[in-house]
C-alpha cells in the first residue's frame, strides 16, 4: 500500500508542477486524493487547514479586482508619477513601498493583481520604465509576504497546521520579511540602474479631482478590510476572518456588486496534495530543532523545491511535514523568497506575468536566482536570531 501511495504522491507533484493553477492539475490531484481516501486516508485535517486560506484568498482577490474596476489603478498611477517628479529611481521606490503595503493587506496575489495594471498605466501614460517596476513589484510582493500572517496563503496554511498565534508569527517574521524585501528590491534597482536612470515626463498635477462614488466605496472597503486585518491580532483573532467579513460586507452594500473571485482550483490542489502527502506519514523533523543549520536546511530545501517545481505543490507538502513553529517559519521563508529563483517558482509571479502579457520581462525574472538564495539565507538567519 505504501508503494501505491508513493506513486500517487509522485503523480500529484508532477501534475501540479507541470501546470500550476491549471484545471487538469486540480483534476489529477483530486483523483489521487480520492484513491488515497478509498485506501483509508482522512480528509478532515486537510479541510481544516485549507478552508481559511481559500476564504481569505477569495476575499483578497475580489477586493483587488473591485479596486481596479473602480478606476483607482489609473488614479494611483498618476499620483505615483507626480510624487516621483520624473525620477524613475524615486518612482521605483514608491512602487516598492506601495506594493509592500498592499501585500501586507490583500496578500501577495492581491497585490500583483492591483499593481500590474498600475505599472502598465505608468508605462502607457508617462513612458515609465516597465521592466524594473515590474521586477520590483514581483520581488517585493513575494519577499515581503512572509512578514505578516495575511501576506501569503502559505503563512495561513502553516499557522493553521501548527496552531501558531498570528501575533507570534508577526513578531518572528516581520523583520526577516522586511530584510528579504529590501535585499531583493535593492538587487533589482542595481541591476536595472540604466533603465531607472532615464527620466519620464511627470504629470502637471496628481489628480486632485474628487473621488467618484464608485472610487469612494472601493477605497472605504479597502481601508475597512485593512483595519480589520491589522487590529484583529490585538484581540486574539486570526486576521483573515475579520478581513473576509469586511470584504463581504462591502460587496453586500454596493450597488454594482462585482462577482466574487473564488480560487477553487488552488484550494482543490492544495487540499488534495495535503491528503496524499499526509497519507505517506511524516518523517521526524523534530530532531532538527531550532538550530540555525536545521532551519537553513528546511528553508533552502523548500526554496529549491519551489523554484524547480512551483511553490503551490511544494507548500502543501511542506505544511504536512513541518512539526514545530521554527520549522514552519523557515519553510515560509523558502516557499516565498526561494521561489523567486525561477519564473515558474511562484504562483504570484506567474499571475503577474500573465497580467503583463507581452510586456512581462521573463528573461530578467530568471536572473533573480542569486538574490533569492541570498535573501533566503539572510531572512532565515534573522528569524533564528529572533527566536
Amino acid at each position: 500500500m505504501i508503494i501505491l501511495r508513493v506513486i500517487l504522491a509522485a503523480i500529484v507533484v508532477i501534475a501540479l508542477a507541470a501546470a500550476p493553477g491549471a484545471a487538469r492539475g486540480a483534476a489529477v490531484a483530486l483523483g489521487a486524493a480520492a484513491v488515497d481516501v478509498a485506501l483509508g486516508a482522512g480528509v478532515g485535517s486537510a479541510f481544516h487547514v485549507v478552508a481559511p486560506m481559500v476564504i481569505f484568498l477569495a476575499a483578497a482577490l475580489t477586493l483587488a479586482a473591485t479596486l481596479e474596476r473602480a478606476g483607482l489603478g489609473e488614479r494611483v498611477a498618476t499620483v505615483l508619477a507626480a510624487r516621483a517628479g520624473g525620477s524613475s529611481f524615486a518612482l521605483y521606490a514608491h512602487v516598492c513601498v506601495v506594493c509592500a503595503a498592499l501585500t501586507a493587506t490583500v496578500s501577495l496575489d492581491g497585490a500583483v493583481v492591483l499593481m500590474v495594471p498600475v505599472l502598465l498605466a505608468l508605462k502607457r501614460r508617462y513612458g515609465a520604465p516597465f521592466s524594473p517596476l515590474f521586477l520590483g513589484t514581483v520581488v517585493v510582493a513575494n519577499a515581503f509576504s512572509i512578514a505578516v500572517p495575511q501576506g501569503n496563503p502559505t503563512n495561513l496554511l502553516i499557522i493553521e497546521r501548527l496552531g501558531i498565534a498570528p501575533t507570534a508569527f508577526l513578531v518572528h517574521m516581520f523583520v526577516p520579511g522586511l530584510i528579504a524585501a529590501i535585499l531583493c528590491a535593492g538587487y533589482v534597482a542595481a541591476s536595472e540602474r540604466r533603465r531607472l536612470a532615464v527620466r519620464y515626463p511627470p504629470p502637471a498635477n496628481s489628480a486632485n479631482t474628487a473621488l467618484s462614488a464608485r472610487e469612494r466605496h472601493a477605497a472605504v472597503a479597502f481601508l475597512a478590510a485593512a483595519l480589520a486585518a491589522w487590529t484583529a491580532p490585538l484581540f486574539g483573532v486570526a486576521p483573515w476572518w475579520p478581513f473576509s467579513a469586511a470584504v463581504v460586507l462591502a460587496l453586500i452594500v454596493t450597488r454594482t456588486r462585482p462577482a466574487a473571485i473564488i480560487p477553487w482550483q488552488i484550494g482543490v490542489q492544495i487540499a488534495a496534495t495535503l491528503v496524499v502527502v499526509q497519507a505517506l506519514g511524516s518523517p521526524d523533523l523534530g530532531r532538527l530543532g531550532s538550530t540555525l543549520p536545521g532551519l537553513l536546511l528546511v528553508a533552502v530545501t523548500a526554496g529549491a523545491a519551489s523554484a524547480l517545481l512551483n511553490n503551490l505543490p511544494v507548500a502543501a507538502s511542506a505544511v504536512a511535514l513541518v512539526s514545530a513553529a521554527p520549522l514552519g517559519y523557515a519553510a515560509s521563508v523558502g516557499l516565498a523568497v526561494g521561489s523567486l529563483a525561477t519564473q515558474q517558482g511562484s504562483v504570484a509571479t506567474l499571475l503577474a506575468s500573465e497580467l503583463a502579457g507581452a510586456d512581462a520581462p521573463s528573461s530578467r525574472v530568471r536572473a533573480l536566482a542569486p538574490v533569492a538564495a541570498t535573501a533566503v539565507l539572510a531572512a532565515t538567519a534573522t528569524m533564528w536570531l529572533m527566536l
